[in-house]
């Protein structure tokens, strides 16, 4: 699961590293230490070849029934393994795939009863891309993070992660010519050596939370590098 994520990047940092036109979104684009569920996320996309930045709502909304989740709230995460089997992604997944870029995100494992907060980041502090969908409903697009089974890294933090994708892969991934068998392949579970995972504040608990120092380490806390 992936239900918080901070970016705080300069937007004209994030569009030079991304290659997209940052002009499109530079009155929208809000950095956040602490993004939640149906809040704004930035996504990339491409068409023709060509990259485009935009700020869209995180988590896909349905009714229950057209979803396939027996759900009605809203799916922000999408597992990989059953992408092509729920009808909330499947077409996404076909057509409308976007890269997430983070500069981390969070997860909480439960220590005796008390959920911990981690931060997990690159260590040199650039952002990097996570999997994505998305789809857009009554002119309102929104993005949601794949997931898979977790790396050696997040495996004592948690059973999931998002999917990451390196940098020589993003066309890849956002190309709408891309066969099944290689986009399958991208979602595969990977080790990430240039990524730590440090304890933080509680703070990031309340959604409302935002600023630098959700993600300051937390006195007792010390990296944990693959």
């Amino acid at each position: 699961m992936c239900g918080r994520i901070s970016l705080f990047a300069e937007l004209g940092d994030l569009a030079s590293q991304f290659r997209f036109d940052p002009g499109l979104i530079e009155d929208v684009y809000q950095p956040s230490w602490n993004v939640a569920p149906t809040a704004s996320v930035l996504a990339i996309t491409a068409e023709d070849g060509r990259r485009t930045g935009a700020v869209m709502r995180w988590g896909f909304t349905f009714t229950g029934r057209r979803s396939g989740s027996g759900s009605s709230g809203p799916l922000f995460n999408a597992r990989s393994e059953t992408l092509t089997e729920r009808p909330a992604f499947g077409v996404a997944f076909a057509r409308r795939r976007c890269l997430v870029p983070v500069n981390g995100f969070y997860e909480w494992r439960d220590e005796s009863g008390v959920r911990t907060p981690w931060w997990i980041h690159r260590g040199d502090g650039y952002p990097f891309a996570l999997a994505g969908i998305y789809n857009s409903r009554n002119h309102e697009a929104a993005a949601c993070v794949i997931t898979c089974a977790p790396n050696s890294l997040l495996e004592p933090i948690h059973n999931r992660m998002p999917v990451m994708l390196d940098a020589e892969r993003w066309d890849d991934w956002l190309g709408p010519e891309t066969d099944a068998a290689t986009l399958h392949d991208l979602l595969q579970p990977r080790e990430w050596p240039d990524h730590t995972a440090r304890l933080v504040s509680q703070q990031v608990n309340r959604a409302g939370a935002d600023g630098p120092q959700l993600v300051e380490p937390v006195d007792h806390a010390s990296p944990r590098m693959l």
